[in-house]
């Protein structure tokens, strides 16, 4: 049976929208009279709608029942959910039509659009300062009565923002989210970060120290392989690396007797026997076996995407992604084999193809043992005894 299109009979005549109810219209002309008849009895605040004042007293009752999937606080609104994952994703969906700016929730955009209006209907009675956003005065009037409407509820300290308490809050809950990108220390707040930071720009006695040190913030790498042209911060990090060319493979695992050129390579190595994973993320608490594997994981957490592409304007958590990204666009192709000379615009393909030239066949079918220098032509293999 064909459902028949609604009449909407009830017409608004602030804004001619029509309406296909009587009680759709009473509660739109709320927008325009500001009436708010649904008061709440814990603080009475009020509301346009009974739905939002039902949403609303689930704060009053403790219950949070929605929970971040990436750092596991909850919330008592769904809403409110779904605008914090996005501090994770760095997603911001909502645009400014003027100045283009974008925001992660919509009434951020709505009291952001006021300051374009030039209109401040909001006046301090005590310095005469005038706001354009209603949340703005509300939180200066704070400065002149020192009212702090927001309690923790582990130390009951006060607090004149909420932003302010849910930054206090993090102290308690061991959440560390900021990270020296010198160092690697954690934080659980960005003031902290912001003065740890300090220590970083320091004294040294020797010129040749204060070189080296500059490095880690410029990102330069002058010494340089002169074998693979990879190219390290430190003249020792050099040294350490061409004896991995050098064939010299001092160190030797007592469990499977593989061999390698340093120390570390061996301790890291040894992971792979054991299972351990000593370094855990704070956020999740997923456990690697490298803090490098940290560190980039670490980045997931943070939503930001620092890298931009500036032909396409896609944006990229990891640098590395960024530079293959970029090749898409250039064609370069940066890898090239000693062998034919055939050029690639990534390392990991470079290797697979150099395995054609080598003879090795690593991989094998397990139905018929015929083996492949790659993996994917071994995969192609499989389907045919299917």
């Amino acid at each position: 049976m064909d459902v028949q299109p609604t009449f909407k009979r009830f017409h608004c005549n602030a804004c001619s929208m029509h309406f296909a109810h009587q009680c759709m219209l009473n509660s739109h002309m709320r927008t325009h009279t500001g009436e708010k008849p649904f008061s709440c009895f814990l603080c009475h605040m009020s509301f346009a709608r009974k739905q939002n004042l039902d949403t609303h007293v689930k704060l009053h009752s403790g219950l949070k029942e929605f929970s971040c999937d990436v750092c596991f606080e909850r919330f008592s609104r769904k809403g409110d959910l779904t605008s914090h994952k996005r501090t994770h994703t760095g997603e911001k969906p909502f645009s400014c039509s003027v100045c283009h700016k974008s925001f992660t929730r919509k009434d951020t955009r709505e009291r952001h659009m006021k300051i374009h209006s030039g209109i401040k209907e909001f006046s301090c009675n005590v310095c005469l300062k005038d706001f354009s956003v209603k949340s703005n005065f509300t939180i200066h009037m704070r400065t002149h009565t020192g009212e702090k409407p927001f309690s923790c509820d582990v130390c009951h300290e006060s607090f004149a923002l909420k932003k302010t308490l849910n930054y206090h809050k993090k102290t308690h809950s061991g959440l560390k989210e900021f990270c020296c990108k010198i160092c690697a220390k954690w934080f659980s707040r960005k003031g902290s970060l912001a003065s740890h930071l300090k220590i970083h720009k320091k004294r040294f006695s020797l010129k040749s120290t204060f070189t080296s040190h500059k490095r880690t913030h410029t990102g330069e790498k002058p010494f340089s392989c002169s074998v693979c042209q990879k190219s390290f911060v430190h003249k020792s990090h050099l040294k350490k690396h061409l004896k991995t060319h050098s064939g010299l493979k001092e160190f030797s695992c007592n469990i499977c007797l593989n061999r390698f050129s340093d120390k570390g390579c061996l301790t890291r190595h040894m992971r792979t026997h054991t299972g351990e994973k000593p370094f855990s993320c704070p956020v999740c608490h997923k456990s690697f076996s490298q803090s490098f594997h940290l560190s980039t994981h670490m980045k997931i957490h943070s939503g930001l995407k620092e890298f931009t592409c500036d032909v396409c304007l896609k944006c990229f958590l990891y640098k590395s992604n960024f530079i293959r990204h970029k090749r898409t666009h250039t064609g370069e192709k940066p890898f090239s084999c000693d062998v034919c000379h055939e050029s690639f615009a990534q390392k990991i393909t470079l290797n697979n193809h150099k395995k054609t030239h080598s003879g090795l066949k690593e991989f094998c079918c397990k139905i018929c043992a015929k083996c492949f220098s790659r993996k994917a032509p071994l995969a192609n293999h499989v389907k045919i005894h299917k």
